[in-house]
C-alpha cells in the first residue's frame, strides 16, 4: 500500500493538522487555499490518496488507512492536534478522531467543511461529471451509454456502501473504472495522443474512486463519533441527516467556501 503526504503547511511546531480532502481540490479553491489563511506557525498534513484497484478490499479499509496515516505522523514526530474533513473527507475525519481516542489520547478537535456523506448516487454524480466533461469530443450517444452503464452499477450500492458485501463492492469499483477507462481510451485515440496521456487520466480518476468507496465505508455519522465536530458550511450547503444543525454556516458560495478568510477564522479558533 502507497501511502505518502502532501505538506499543505510546515511550521516548526509538533502538532499538527490533518486535512482530509481529495487534493488538491477543485480549481476555484482547495484545502491549500484554507491553510494560506492559517497562522504562519501552523503544521499541516493532507494524506495523498493512490489507485487501489489492485487491492480493491484492504485497499479502501478506513480504518486500515487511518492506522497507517497515524502511525507515519508519529514516526515524524508529529501529534494530531485537530482533523479538517472536506466534503466526503468528514467520514475520514471523524474516524481518525476515533482511533486517537480508542488508542487512549485525548481526542482532538474535529472541523467537518461541507460534509457529505458518500452513496451511490454521489458516486455516480461524480461519474457523470467526469464523463460529461468529454462532451465535446464525443458522441452523446457514447457518454450516455456509459452513464446508463454506470448507474446500473452505482445504484444498487445504495446509501449502505459499508454493508455491501466485499467483492461486489470491489467488483463495482472495478467495473466503473473500466468504463472510464474505455471513455479515456476514445478520447486518447481522437487526438492521437499516446497511451501514457491516457494513463495519467483513468490514475487520477482511479485515485478519486478509491477515495470515495474508503470515504463511503467509513460512513459520515458525527452522533456515532466519540467527538463533537465543529461543523462549518457554505451559505446553500444542505446537512445530510445526522450532520445536526451547522456550527457556523458562512455567506459564501461553495467555489470559494475554502479561500474565504471567516472560514479559516473558525478553523483556526477550533483547533488552536
Amino acid at each position: 500500500m502507497q501511502n505518502n503526504w502532501r505538506i499543505l503547511a510546515s511550521g516548526t511546531s509538533d502538532r499538527a493538522v490533518v486535512a482530509m480532502d481529495f487534493g488538491p481540490g477543485s480549481r476555484d479553491a482547495g484545502m491549500s487555499d484554507l491553510v494560506a489563511n492559517l497562522t504562519a506557525d501552523a503544521v499541516v498534513w493532507q494524506p495523498v490518496f493512490h489507485p487501489q484497484t489492485d487491492d480493491p478490499i484492504s485497499g479502501t479499509d478506513p480504518d486500515r488507512l487511518v492506522r497507517e496515516w497515524l502511525h507515519e505522523l508519529r514516526g515524524a514526530g508529529l501529534r494530531v492536534s485537530g482533523v479538517l474533513g472536506y466534503c466526503a473527507g468528514a467520514a475520514l475525519a471523524l474516524r481518525m478522531a476515533d482511533q486517537i481516542l480508542a488508542g487512549g489520547d485525548e481526542a482532538p478537535p474535529v472541523v467537518l467543511l461541507e460534509p457529505e456523506r458518500v452513496d451511490s448516487s454521489v458516486i455516480q454524480a461524480h461519474f457523470v461529471a467526469s464523463a460529461e466533461s468529454y462532451a465535446e469530443v464525443l458522441p452523446p450517444e457514447r457518454i450516455k451509454a456509459a452513464v446508463t452503464a454506470a448507474a446500473r452499477i452505482s445504484s444498487p450500492l445504495g446509501a449502505g456502501i459499508a454493508d455491501w458485501d466485499a467483492w461486489m463492492r470491489a467488483d463495482a469499483l472495478l467495473d466503473l473504472q473500466g468504463l472510464y477507462d474505455d471513455l479515456v481510451r476514445a478520447v486518447c485515440e481522437s487526438f492521437d495522443a499516446g497511451e501514457e496521456v491516457g494513463t495519467g487520466i483513468s490514475y487520477r480518476f482511479a485515485a478519486f474512486l478509491s477515495y470515495m468507496v474508503t470515504a463511503g465505508r467509513a460512513g459520515a455519522d458525527p452522533t456515532k463519533c466519540s467527538v463533537t465536530p465543529t461543523v462549518v458550511v457554505s451559505e446553500h450547503h444542505e446537512l445530510h441527516e445526522g450532520f445536526g444543525v451547522a456550527s457556523h454556516r458562512i455567506p459564501v458560495s461553495r467555489s470559494a467556501f475554502l479561500a474565504d478568510q471567516s472560514v479559516a477564522r473558525v478553523v483556526a479558533e477550533a483547533v488552536r
